[in-house]
């Protein structure tokens, strides 16, 4: 009985470090494939990531909670920008916090 538990505790934990070496992979294609788009910002501890071009009058887009920085960026972007200041930010984590005090 013993044999049998080990034996179904190291398939498990095998099945488990596949899985994070297959995720990890996948996670490192996908990087390479698409790299970011803008320039990274740290605000509070939080990296943010951000597309900011054009000039005039700005423009700030966050994308909705099923999307990505790519949603404004692929045919918005270049067509608002050649009139205004286009910032599109990647939206951070869904941790719901206080916003920061802005002093003057």
């Amino acid at each position: 009985m013993t044999a049998l538990l080990v034996a179904v505790l190291v398939t498990a934990l095998a099945i488990i470090a596949g899985l994070v070496l297959f995720t990890a992979w996948t996670a490192f294609q996908v990087g390479k494939a698409l790299p970011p788009q803008g320039q990274f910002i740290d605000i509070e501890g939080t990296r943010i990531h951000y597309v900011d071009r054009g000039q005039g009058p700005a423009i700030v887009m966050i994308h909705g909670l099923g999307g990505q920085l790519r949603n404004f960026t692929h045919s918005l972007l270049d067509r608002l920008a050649d009139e205004f200041r286009v910032v599109v930010i990647d939206r951070p984590g869904q941790a719901i916090r206080p916003a920061p005090v802005i002093r003057l």
